[in-house]
Protein backbone atom coordinates (compact mmCIF):
# COMPACT_ATOMS: atom_id res chain seq x y z
CA UNK A 1 0.00 0.00 0.00
CA UNK A 2 1.46 3.64 -0.85
CA UNK A 3 0.23 7.18 0.57
CA UNK A 4 2.68 8.69 -1.99
CA UNK A 5 0.02 11.21 -3.07
CA UNK A 6 -0.69 12.45 0.28
CA UNK A 7 3.24 12.46 0.69
CA UNK A 8 3.05 14.88 -2.22
CA UNK A 9 0.63 17.13 -0.99
CA UNK A 10 1.88 17.55 2.90
CA UNK A 11 5.13 18.41 0.71
CA UNK A 12 3.20 21.07 -1.39
CA UNK A 13 1.69 22.55 2.15
CA UNK A 14 5.04 22.48 3.60
CA UNK A 15 6.06 24.98 1.01
CA UNK A 16 3.15 27.07 0.73
CA UNK A 17 3.76 27.81 4.89
CA UNK A 18 7.82 27.88 4.46
CA UNK A 19 8.13 30.01 1.37
CA UNK A 20 7.51 33.53 0.54
CA UNK A 21 5.27 33.61 -2.83
CA UNK A 22 4.85 36.24 -5.86
CA UNK A 23 1.40 35.38 -6.08
CA UNK A 24 -1.23 33.39 -4.24
CA UNK A 25 -4.12 32.45 -6.14
CA UNK A 26 -7.64 31.09 -4.45
CA UNK A 27 -10.06 28.77 -6.05
CA UNK A 28 -9.26 25.81 -8.53
CA UNK A 29 -11.79 27.16 -11.74
CA UNK A 30 -10.89 27.51 -14.27
CA UNK A 31 -9.92 31.24 -14.22
CA UNK A 32 -7.41 30.40 -11.11
CA UNK A 33 -5.81 27.96 -12.91
CA UNK A 34 -5.73 29.68 -15.91
CA UNK A 35 -3.72 32.59 -13.56
CA UNK A 36 -1.53 29.93 -12.13
CA UNK A 37 -0.18 28.75 -15.44
CA UNK A 38 0.00 32.78 -16.53
CA UNK A 39 1.53 33.57 -13.67
CA UNK A 40 4.22 30.73 -13.61
CA UNK A 41 5.03 30.71 -17.34
CA UNK A 42 6.22 34.50 -16.60
CA UNK A 43 8.41 33.06 -14.30
CA UNK A 44 6.47 34.81 -11.00
CA UNK A 45 6.70 31.80 -7.73
CA UNK A 46 2.67 30.79 -7.81
CA UNK A 47 0.36 28.89 -5.76
CA UNK A 48 -3.12 28.17 -5.87
CA UNK A 49 -4.91 27.15 -2.50
CA UNK A 50 -8.44 25.16 -3.57
CA UNK A 51 -11.03 24.56 -0.81
CA UNK A 52 -12.37 21.51 -2.61
CA UNK A 53 -11.56 19.75 -5.96
CA UNK A 54 -9.92 21.17 -8.93
CA UNK A 55 -12.92 22.39 -11.26
CA UNK A 56 -15.80 21.09 -8.12
CA UNK A 57 -18.11 24.54 -9.34
CA UNK A 58 -18.91 25.76 -12.41
CA UNK A 59 -16.04 24.80 -14.43
CA UNK A 60 -17.14 21.35 -14.41
CA UNK A 61 -20.94 22.42 -14.80
CA UNK A 62 -21.15 24.54 -17.54
CA UNK A 63 -22.41 23.61 -21.16
CA UNK A 64 -18.91 22.20 -22.22
CA UNK A 65 -18.81 24.36 -25.03
CA UNK A 66 -15.79 26.38 -26.32
CA UNK A 67 -17.80 28.57 -28.57
CA UNK A 68 -17.77 32.01 -30.50
CA UNK A 69 -20.62 33.34 -28.74
CA UNK A 70 -23.05 33.37 -31.94
CA UNK A 71 -25.96 34.25 -29.57
CA UNK A 72 -24.55 37.53 -28.84
CA UNK A 73 -24.50 38.65 -31.91
CA UNK A 74 -28.29 39.42 -31.14
CA UNK A 75 -27.64 41.91 -28.85
CA UNK A 76 -24.80 43.70 -31.86
CA UNK A 77 -21.84 42.14 -28.73
CA UNK A 78 -19.19 41.65 -31.60
CA UNK A 79 -16.21 42.63 -29.89
CA UNK A 80 -17.03 39.43 -27.69
CA UNK A 81 -17.90 37.48 -30.22
CA UNK A 82 -14.70 38.46 -31.77
CA UNK A 83 -12.91 37.87 -28.67
CA UNK A 84 -14.83 34.18 -28.11
CA UNK A 85 -14.07 33.09 -31.54
CA UNK A 86 -9.95 34.35 -31.48
CA UNK A 87 -9.76 32.50 -27.81
CA UNK A 88 -12.05 28.96 -29.67
CA UNK A 89 -9.50 28.65 -32.01
CA UNK A 90 -6.13 29.30 -30.01
CA UNK A 91 -7.70 26.96 -28.12
CA UNK A 92 -8.07 24.16 -30.85
CA UNK A 93 -4.21 24.57 -31.55
CA UNK A 94 -3.12 24.56 -27.44
CA UNK A 95 -5.55 21.47 -26.75
CA UNK A 96 -6.36 19.40 -29.61
CA UNK A 97 -6.90 16.59 -27.66
CA UNK A 98 -9.92 17.87 -25.42
CA UNK A 99 -11.11 20.80 -28.05
CA UNK A 100 -13.31 19.46 -30.79
CA UNK A 101 -14.95 21.18 -33.19
CA UNK A 102 -18.46 19.59 -33.89
CA UNK A 103 -21.63 20.57 -36.27
CA UNK A 104 -24.40 22.56 -35.23
CA UNK A 105 -28.09 22.54 -36.84
CA UNK A 106 -29.81 25.65 -36.52
CA UNK A 107 -33.70 24.90 -38.09
CA UNK A 108 -35.47 27.58 -39.08
CA UNK A 109 -39.40 28.07 -39.22
CA UNK A 110 -42.14 30.17 -39.84
CA UNK A 111 -41.93 32.81 -42.47
CA UNK A 112 -39.16 31.75 -44.61
CA UNK A 113 -37.80 35.28 -45.96
CA UNK A 114 -37.53 36.68 -42.69
CA UNK A 115 -36.00 34.14 -40.46
CA UNK A 116 -33.29 32.78 -43.33
CA UNK A 117 -32.70 35.98 -43.96
CA UNK A 118 -32.06 36.52 -40.15
CA UNK A 119 -30.33 33.38 -39.72
CA UNK A 120 -27.98 33.53 -42.59
CA UNK A 121 -26.88 37.54 -42.55
CA UNK A 122 -25.65 36.49 -38.65
CA UNK A 123 -23.91 33.59 -39.25
CA UNK A 124 -22.31 35.14 -42.23
CA UNK A 125 -21.08 37.98 -39.86
CA UNK A 126 -19.98 34.83 -37.59
CA UNK A 127 -17.96 33.60 -40.70
CA UNK A 128 -16.36 36.83 -41.50
CA UNK A 129 -15.46 37.54 -37.25
CA UNK A 130 -13.29 34.06 -37.41
CA UNK A 131 -15.83 30.97 -37.28
CA UNK A 132 -14.50 30.05 -41.11
CA UNK A 133 -10.89 29.95 -39.89
CA UNK A 134 -11.06 27.00 -38.12
CA UNK A 135 -12.78 25.30 -41.19
CA UNK A 136 -16.38 26.02 -39.87
CA UNK A 137 -18.37 27.61 -42.22
CA UNK A 138 -21.93 27.95 -42.17
CA UNK A 139 -24.01 26.18 -44.87
CA UNK A 140 -27.92 26.14 -45.34
CA UNK A 141 -29.82 23.66 -45.70
CA UNK A 142 -33.06 22.79 -47.59
CA UNK A 143 -36.09 21.03 -44.88
CA UNK A 144 -35.15 17.89 -46.71
CA UNK A 145 -31.28 17.31 -45.95
CA UNK A 146 -31.92 19.14 -42.51
CA UNK A 147 -34.52 16.10 -42.04
CA UNK A 148 -31.96 13.80 -43.19
CA UNK A 149 -29.75 15.40 -40.30
CA UNK A 150 -32.43 15.46 -37.74
CA UNK A 151 -35.03 12.33 -38.69
CA UNK A 152 -37.39 13.29 -35.59
CA UNK A 153 -37.59 16.80 -36.43
CA UNK A 154 -41.14 18.25 -36.34
CA UNK A 155 -41.55 19.26 -40.13
CA UNK A 156 -44.80 21.09 -39.53
CA UNK A 157 -43.59 25.40 -40.57
CA UNK A 158 -39.77 24.00 -41.34
CA UNK A 159 -38.00 26.22 -43.74
CA UNK A 160 -35.06 24.34 -43.67
CA UNK A 161 -31.77 25.38 -41.73
CA UNK A 162 -28.20 26.55 -41.12
CA UNK A 163 -25.55 23.94 -40.49
CA UNK A 164 -22.16 25.78 -38.26
CA UNK A 165 -19.40 24.81 -35.99
CA UNK A 166 -18.55 25.03 -32.57
CA UNK A 167 -15.71 23.69 -30.27
CA UNK A 168 -16.63 21.07 -27.66
CA UNK A 169 -15.22 19.89 -24.77
CA UNK A 170 -15.11 17.99 -21.12
CA UNK A 171 -15.13 21.26 -18.97
CA UNK A 172 -13.52 19.12 -15.69
CA UNK A 173 -10.49 17.48 -17.34
CA UNK A 174 -10.08 20.84 -19.67
CA UNK A 175 -9.45 22.95 -16.14
CA UNK A 176 -7.08 19.84 -14.57
CA UNK A 177 -5.40 19.42 -17.47
CA UNK A 178 -4.46 23.48 -17.60
CA UNK A 179 -3.87 23.10 -13.51
CA UNK A 180 -1.44 20.14 -14.32
CA UNK A 181 0.15 22.21 -16.93
CA UNK A 182 0.92 25.18 -14.52
CA UNK A 183 2.55 22.43 -11.90
CA UNK A 184 4.06 20.88 -14.66
CA UNK A 185 6.00 24.70 -15.19
CA UNK A 186 6.60 24.46 -11.39
CA UNK A 187 3.50 25.73 -9.84
CA UNK A 188 2.17 24.37 -6.63
CA UNK A 189 -1.40 23.43 -5.90
CA UNK A 190 -3.10 22.49 -2.80
CA UNK A 191 -6.44 21.06 -2.59
CA UNK A 192 -8.97 20.79 0.29
CA UNK A 193 -7.23 23.80 1.79
CA UNK A 194 -9.70 26.53 2.77
CA UNK A 195 -8.37 30.25 2.88
CA UNK A 196 -9.50 31.71 6.09
CA UNK A 197 -8.80 35.28 6.45
CA UNK A 198 -5.99 37.66 5.10
CA UNK A 199 -2.88 38.45 6.97
CA UNK A 200 -2.39 42.28 6.86
CA UNK A 201 0.74 44.78 7.90
CA UNK A 202 0.52 48.01 9.63
CA UNK A 203 -1.11 50.01 6.90
CA UNK A 204 -4.02 47.46 6.06
CA UNK A 205 -2.04 45.66 2.93
CA UNK A 206 -1.88 42.05 2.35
CA UNK A 207 1.11 40.25 3.89
CA UNK A 208 -0.67 36.31 3.44
CA UNK A 209 -3.27 34.16 3.99
CA UNK A 210 -4.00 32.38 6.58
CA UNK A 211 -4.95 28.36 5.39
CA UNK A 212 -6.22 25.50 7.25
CA UNK A 213 -5.41 22.20 5.76
CA UNK A 214 -9.19 20.62 5.95
CA UNK A 215 -7.36 16.91 5.34
CA UNK A 216 -5.15 17.19 8.62
CA UNK A 217 -6.48 19.73 10.16
CA UNK A 218 -3.64 22.38 10.56
CA UNK A 219 -3.79 25.80 10.45
CA UNK A 220 -0.74 27.47 8.20
CA UNK A 221 0.16 31.40 7.14
CA UNK A 222 1.36 31.40 3.78
CA UNK A 223 3.41 35.15 3.01
CA UNK A 224 2.55 37.19 -0.12
CA UNK A 225 2.21 40.69 -1.18
CA UNK A 226 0.01 39.69 -4.24
CA UNK A 227 -3.44 37.89 -3.98
CA UNK A 228 -6.04 36.77 -6.56
CA UNK A 229 -9.27 35.53 -5.55
CA UNK A 230 -10.88 33.40 -8.20
CA UNK A 231 -13.83 31.60 -6.19
CA UNK A 232 -16.41 32.80 -9.26
CA UNK A 233 -19.78 32.25 -7.15
CA UNK A 234 -18.01 32.18 -3.86
CA UNK A 235 -16.78 35.62 -4.06
CA UNK A 236 -20.04 37.04 -3.28
CA UNK A 237 -20.56 35.02 -0.01
CA UNK A 238 -22.62 36.47 2.09
CA UNK A 239 -20.03 35.76 5.41
CA UNK A 240 -17.93 38.58 4.05
CA UNK A 241 -14.48 36.23 3.68
CA UNK A 242 -11.93 38.02 3.02
CA UNK A 243 -13.33 41.21 4.41
CA UNK A 244 -16.20 41.23 1.87
CA UNK A 245 -16.27 41.96 -1.60
CA UNK A 246 -17.36 45.30 -2.90
CA UNK A 247 -18.09 43.82 -6.75
CA UNK A 248 -21.95 43.04 -7.05
CA UNK A 249 -22.50 39.74 -8.20
CA UNK A 250 -25.62 38.31 -10.05
CA UNK A 251 -25.49 34.33 -9.77
CA UNK A 252 -27.24 32.53 -12.59
CA UNK A 253 -27.96 29.11 -12.90
CA UNK A 254 -27.66 26.90 -15.95
CA UNK A 255 -29.22 23.66 -15.56
CA UNK A 256 -29.17 20.53 -18.10
CA UNK A 257 -31.00 17.25 -19.18
CA UNK A 258 -28.27 14.13 -20.13
CA UNK A 259 -30.18 11.83 -22.59
CA UNK A 260 -28.54 8.46 -24.31
CA UNK A 261 -27.49 8.58 -27.97
CA UNK A 262 -30.16 6.24 -28.96
CA UNK A 263 -32.91 8.03 -27.41
CA UNK A 264 -32.33 11.03 -29.61
CA UNK A 265 -31.06 9.52 -33.03
CA UNK A 266 -29.60 12.60 -33.85
CA UNK A 267 -26.68 13.13 -36.81
CA UNK A 268 -25.66 16.58 -35.42
CA UNK A 269 -26.28 18.50 -32.46
CA UNK A 270 -28.42 21.17 -32.87
CA UNK A 271 -29.37 24.94 -31.46
CA UNK A 272 -32.66 26.15 -30.80
CA UNK A 273 -34.17 29.12 -30.08
CA UNK A 274 -36.16 29.42 -27.47
CA UNK A 275 -38.32 32.58 -25.49
CA UNK A 276 -35.16 34.87 -24.81
CA UNK A 277 -32.09 32.68 -25.62
CA UNK A 278 -31.20 29.58 -27.27
CA UNK A 279 -31.02 25.79 -26.30
CA UNK A 280 -28.52 23.69 -26.79
CA UNK A 281 -28.28 19.43 -27.85
CA UNK A 282 -24.66 19.10 -27.41
CA UNK A 283 -23.10 15.77 -28.57
CA UNK A 284 -20.52 14.23 -25.65
CA UNK A 285 -18.92 10.92 -25.21
CA UNK A 286 -22.35 8.72 -25.12
CA UNK A 287 -24.94 11.17 -24.50
CA UNK A 288 -26.94 14.17 -24.98
CA UNK A 289 -26.51 17.04 -23.12
CA UNK A 290 -29.36 19.29 -23.58
CA UNK A 291 -29.48 22.96 -21.95
CA UNK A 292 -29.57 25.23 -20.90
CA UNK A 293 -31.45 27.25 -18.34
CA UNK A 294 -30.46 31.17 -17.27
CA UNK A 295 -32.28 31.68 -13.81
CA UNK A 296 -31.04 33.89 -11.04
CA UNK A 297 -29.89 32.17 -7.94
CA UNK A 298 -29.46 33.36 -4.67
CA UNK A 299 -29.23 30.37 -2.56
CA UNK A 300 -25.57 28.68 -1.29
CA UNK A 301 -23.23 27.97 -4.31
CA UNK A 302 -22.08 24.69 -2.93
CA UNK A 303 -23.32 22.15 -5.54
CA UNK A 304 -26.38 23.46 -6.86
CA UNK A 305 -28.80 21.33 -8.69
CA UNK A 306 -31.76 21.61 -10.78
CA UNK A 307 -35.23 22.64 -10.18
CA UNK A 308 -38.07 20.59 -11.84
CA UNK A 309 -39.46 23.60 -13.45
CA UNK A 310 -36.51 24.04 -15.02
CA UNK A 311 -36.37 19.82 -16.20
CA UNK A 312 -39.87 20.40 -17.12
CA UNK A 313 -39.08 24.00 -19.15
CA UNK A 314 -36.34 22.19 -21.10
CA UNK A 315 -38.43 19.06 -22.04
CA UNK A 316 -41.13 21.09 -23.25
CA UNK A 317 -38.43 22.98 -25.64
CA UNK A 318 -37.19 20.01 -27.26
CA UNK A 319 -40.58 18.62 -27.57
CA UNK A 320 -41.82 21.95 -29.33
CA UNK A 321 -39.37 20.80 -31.94
CA UNK A 322 -38.24 16.88 -31.98
CA UNK A 323 -41.01 14.16 -31.97
CA UNK A 324 -39.49 12.48 -29.09
CA UNK A 325 -41.95 12.91 -25.99
CA UNK A 326 -39.94 13.09 -24.00
CA UNK A 327 -39.99 12.84 -20.23
CA UNK A 328 -38.27 13.13 -16.99
CA UNK A 329 -37.58 9.23 -16.86
CA UNK A 330 -35.74 9.55 -20.08
CA UNK A 331 -33.15 11.26 -18.87
CA UNK A 332 -30.10 9.56 -17.44
CA UNK A 333 -29.25 12.30 -15.26
CA UNK A 334 -29.47 16.42 -14.51
CA UNK A 335 -26.83 18.77 -13.45
CA UNK A 336 -26.61 22.42 -12.59
CA UNK A 337 -23.69 25.11 -12.79
CA UNK A 338 -23.64 28.91 -11.08
CA UNK A 339 -22.69 31.64 -13.51
CA UNK A 340 -20.63 34.00 -11.57
CA UNK A 341 -22.08 37.51 -13.35
CA UNK A 342 -20.83 40.73 -12.26
CA UNK A 343 -23.90 43.16 -12.50
CA UNK A 344 -27.05 44.66 -10.81
CA UNK A 345 -28.97 42.45 -8.88
CA UNK A 346 -32.78 41.98 -9.80
CA UNK A 347 -34.18 41.54 -13.48
CA UNK A 348 -33.14 39.36 -16.49
CA UNK A 349 -29.86 37.56 -16.03
CA UNK A 350 -29.53 36.65 -19.44
CA UNK A 351 -29.45 40.14 -20.04
CA UNK A 352 -26.67 40.89 -17.98
CA UNK A 353 -22.79 40.86 -19.30
CA UNK A 354 -20.46 37.78 -19.92
CA UNK A 355 -17.44 40.14 -20.25
CA UNK A 356 -15.42 39.87 -16.91
CA UNK A 357 -14.14 42.28 -14.68
CA UNK A 358 -11.12 42.49 -12.32
CA UNK A 359 -11.57 44.77 -9.14
CA UNK A 360 -8.83 45.46 -6.34
CA UNK A 361 -9.82 45.71 -2.86
CA UNK A 362 -8.57 48.21 -0.69
CA UNK A 363 -6.10 45.78 0.91
CA UNK A 364 -4.59 45.01 -3.04
CA UNK A 365 -6.82 41.90 -3.23
CA UNK A 366 -7.70 41.31 -6.92
CA UNK A 367 -10.74 39.66 -7.59
CA UNK A 368 -11.79 38.42 -11.15
CA UNK A 369 -15.14 37.44 -11.93
CA UNK A 370 -18.15 37.16 -14.60
CA UNK A 371 -16.66 36.22 -17.89
CA UNK A 372 -17.44 32.80 -20.13
CA UNK A 373 -15.37 29.47 -19.95
CA UNK A 374 -14.23 30.06 -23.78
CA UNK A 375 -12.12 33.56 -22.32
CA UNK A 376 -10.71 31.93 -19.52
CA UNK A 377 -7.21 32.55 -20.63
CA UNK A 378 -7.92 36.05 -21.41
CA UNK A 379 -9.90 36.68 -17.55
CA UNK A 380 -6.42 35.00 -16.60
CA UNK A 381 -3.99 37.11 -18.06
CA UNK A 382 -5.59 40.24 -17.08
CA UNK A 383 -5.45 39.58 -13.21
CA UNK A 384 -2.38 38.82 -13.39
CA UNK A 385 -1.82 42.20 -15.55
CA UNK A 386 -4.07 43.62 -12.83
CA UNK A 387 -1.74 42.29 -9.80
CA UNK A 388 1.91 43.11 -11.70
CA UNK A 389 0.52 46.54 -12.33
CA UNK A 390 3.29 49.12 -11.63
CA UNK A 391 6.06 46.38 -11.84
CA UNK A 392 8.78 47.97 -14.23
CA UNK A 393 9.25 45.79 -16.53
CA UNK A 394 5.85 43.65 -16.61
CA UNK A 395 6.73 40.21 -17.62
CA UNK A 396 4.10 39.51 -20.61
CA UNK A 397 1.44 36.62 -20.40
CA UNK A 398 2.64 33.70 -22.82
CA UNK A 399 -0.30 31.59 -22.57
CA UNK A 400 -1.19 32.07 -25.79
CA UNK A 401 1.78 29.58 -26.85
CA UNK A 402 1.72 26.93 -23.79
CA UNK A 403 0.20 23.66 -25.84
CA UNK A 404 -1.40 21.92 -22.43
CA UNK A 405 -0.20 18.34 -20.82
CA UNK A 406 -0.59 16.16 -23.59
CA UNK A 407 -1.32 18.22 -26.54
CA UNK A 408 0.14 17.13 -29.96
CA UNK A 409 -1.61 17.57 -33.83
CA UNK A 410 -4.35 15.81 -34.29
CA UNK A 411 -2.62 14.00 -37.35
CA UNK A 412 -0.44 12.54 -34.14
CA UNK A 413 -3.15 11.69 -31.52
CA UNK A 414 -4.51 9.72 -34.59
CA UNK A 415 -1.68 7.76 -34.84
CA UNK A 416 -1.57 7.37 -31.06
CA UNK A 417 -4.40 5.59 -30.95
CA UNK A 418 -3.85 3.51 -33.51
CA UNK A 419 -0.72 2.27 -32.00
CA UNK A 420 -2.66 1.91 -28.60
CA UNK A 421 -4.85 -0.31 -29.89
CA UNK A 422 -2.44 -2.39 -31.72
CA UNK A 423 0.19 -2.88 -28.90
CA UNK A 424 -2.53 -2.95 -25.67
CA UNK A 425 -5.41 -5.12 -27.35
CA UNK A 426 -7.86 -2.53 -26.40
CA UNK A 427 -10.79 -2.10 -28.67
CA UNK A 428 -10.07 1.15 -31.01
CA UNK A 429 -13.08 3.19 -29.63
CA UNK A 430 -11.56 3.07 -26.25
CA UNK A 431 -8.14 3.83 -27.41
CA UNK A 432 -9.66 6.73 -29.12
CA UNK A 433 -10.88 7.85 -25.92
CA UNK A 434 -8.44 7.51 -24.07
CA UNK A 435 -6.72 9.42 -25.80
CA UNK A 436 -9.18 12.21 -25.71
CA UNK A 437 -8.43 12.47 -22.53
CA UNK A 438 -5.27 12.08 -21.88
CA UNK A 439 -3.35 13.18 -25.36
CA UNK A 440 0.21 11.89 -25.15
CA UNK A 441 -0.09 11.11 -21.81
CA UNK A 442 -2.49 8.45 -23.09
CA UNK A 443 1.09 6.40 -23.53
CA UNK A 444 1.90 6.34 -19.71
CA UNK A 445 -2.28 5.81 -18.54
CA UNK A 446 -1.48 2.09 -20.54
CA UNK A 447 2.19 1.51 -19.14
CA UNK A 448 0.80 2.12 -15.53
CA UNK A 449 -2.10 0.12 -16.17
CA UNK A 450 0.33 -2.60 -17.35
CA UNK A 451 2.77 -2.39 -14.66
CA UNK A 452 -0.01 -2.35 -12.12
CA UNK A 453 -2.75 -4.62 -13.83
CA UNK A 454 -5.14 -2.14 -14.49
CA UNK A 455 -5.46 -2.29 -17.79
CA UNK A 456 -9.44 -3.42 -17.96
CA UNK A 457 -12.42 -1.30 -18.62
CA UNK A 458 -14.24 0.12 -15.62
CA UNK A 459 -17.31 -2.09 -17.18
CA UNK A 460 -18.15 -3.51 -20.57
CA UNK A 461 -20.31 -0.36 -21.51
CA UNK A 462 -17.31 2.22 -20.32
CA UNK A 463 -14.15 2.78 -22.57
CA UNK A 464 -12.26 4.37 -18.88
CA UNK A 465 -9.92 2.09 -17.48
CA UNK A 466 -9.07 0.72 -14.24
CA UNK A 467 -5.25 2.52 -14.55
CA UNK A 468 -7.20 5.72 -14.60
CA UNK A 469 -8.31 5.60 -11.53
CA UNK A 470 -5.32 4.76 -10.07
CA UNK A 471 -3.88 7.92 -12.55
CA UNK A 472 -6.20 10.51 -11.55
CA UNK A 473 -4.94 9.85 -7.28
CA UNK A 474 -0.87 9.74 -8.64
CA UNK A 475 -1.33 11.98 -11.13
CA UNK A 476 -4.12 14.27 -11.14
CA UNK A 477 -4.86 15.46 -7.40
CA UNK A 478 -7.96 13.28 -6.84
CA UNK A 479 -8.71 12.33 -3.32
CA UNK A 480 -11.95 11.41 -3.01
CA UNK A 481 -14.31 8.60 -4.80
CA UNK A 482 -16.79 11.88 -6.09
CA UNK A 483 -13.38 13.88 -7.22
CA UNK A 484 -12.93 10.66 -10.15
CA UNK A 485 -16.73 9.46 -10.64
CA UNK A 486 -17.90 12.93 -11.13
CA UNK A 487 -15.28 15.05 -12.60
CA UNK A 488 -12.58 12.94 -14.26
CA UNK A 489 -14.66 10.40 -15.27
CA UNK A 490 -18.09 11.70 -15.61
CA UNK A 491 -19.54 8.87 -14.39
CA UNK A 492 -22.03 10.71 -11.98
CA UNK A 493 -23.14 12.37 -14.99
CA UNK A 494 -23.95 10.02 -17.49
CA UNK A 495 -25.14 6.58 -15.95
CA UNK A 496 -28.32 6.49 -14.75
CA UNK A 497 -26.77 4.42 -11.56
CA UNK A 498 -24.75 7.62 -11.55
CA UNK A 499 -21.97 4.86 -11.38
CA UNK A 500 -22.53 3.54 -8.04
CA UNK A 501 -22.50 0.15 -9.61
CA UNK A 502 -18.35 0.88 -10.08
CA UNK A 503 -18.06 2.53 -7.38
CA UNK A 504 -16.34 -0.03 -4.67
CA UNK A 505 -14.00 -1.60 -7.55
CA UNK A 506 -12.74 2.31 -7.70
CA UNK A 507 -12.54 2.97 -4.16
CA UNK A 508 -10.52 -0.37 -3.66
CA UNK A 509 -8.02 1.11 -6.54
CA UNK A 510 -8.36 4.75 -4.80
CA UNK A 511 -7.82 3.12 -1.36
CA UNK A 512 -4.25 1.27 -2.20
CA UNK A 513 -2.69 4.04 -3.22
CA UNK A 514 -4.31 6.64 -0.59
CA UNK A 515 -4.18 4.27 2.74
CA UNK A 516 -7.84 4.04 2.82
CA UNK A 517 -8.94 0.59 4.93
CA UNK A 518 -12.26 -0.60 4.16
CA UNK A 519 -14.37 0.94 6.60
CA UNK A 520 -13.07 4.24 4.78
CA UNK A 521 -13.57 2.62 1.48
CA UNK A 522 -17.32 2.03 2.37
CA UNK A 523 -17.75 5.32 4.05
CA UNK A 524 -16.21 6.92 0.50
CA UNK A 525 -18.85 4.84 -1.24
CA UNK A 526 -21.77 5.97 0.97
CA UNK A 527 -20.85 10.03 0.90
CA UNK A 528 -20.42 9.46 -3.11
CA UNK A 529 -23.84 8.19 -3.21
CA UNK A 530 -25.32 10.64 -0.94
CA UNK A 531 -23.60 13.53 -3.09
CA UNK A 532 -24.21 12.00 -7.08
CA UNK A 533 -27.98 11.55 -5.98
CA UNK A 534 -28.43 15.02 -4.88
CA UNK A 535 -26.62 16.54 -7.42
CA UNK A 536 -26.92 14.84 -10.96
CA UNK A 537 -30.83 12.84 -10.03
CA UNK A 538 -33.44 14.66 -12.16
CA UNK A 539 -35.86 16.14 -9.64
CA UNK A 540 -38.92 14.39 -9.58
CA UNK A 541 -42.30 16.01 -9.17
Amino acid sequence: MTTAPLTERESALARLADEDWDLLIIGGGVVGSGALLDATSRGLKAALIEQDDLAVGTSSRSSRLIHGGLRYLEDFRLQLVCEALAERSKLLALAPHLVKLERFLFPVYGWPLVHRAFMGAGLTLYDLLGAARDGGRAHHLGSDAVAELIPNIKRDGLRGGVTYSDGVEDDARFSIAVALTAIEQGATAVTRARVTDLLTDDRGAIAGLKVKDLVGGDEIEARTARVIDATGVWLGDPDARLGGSTMKLVPSRGSHLVFERERLPLKSGMTLRVPGRVLFIIPHPGVWLVGTTDVADEGAPDRPAPTLDEVDEILENVNNVLDADLTRDDAVGAFAGLRPLVGAPGGDTARVSREHTIHREDSGLVRVSGGKYTTYRLMARDAVDYVLEGDDPMPQSKTAGIPLLGAAPRERLDRLSAEIARDSGLDRERAAELVDRHGTRATDVVALGREQDLLRPLADDRTELEAEVAWAVERELALSLDDVLSRRMRLSMSRRDRGESLAAREAEIMGHRLGWDAARQATEVAQYRESARREYDVPAA
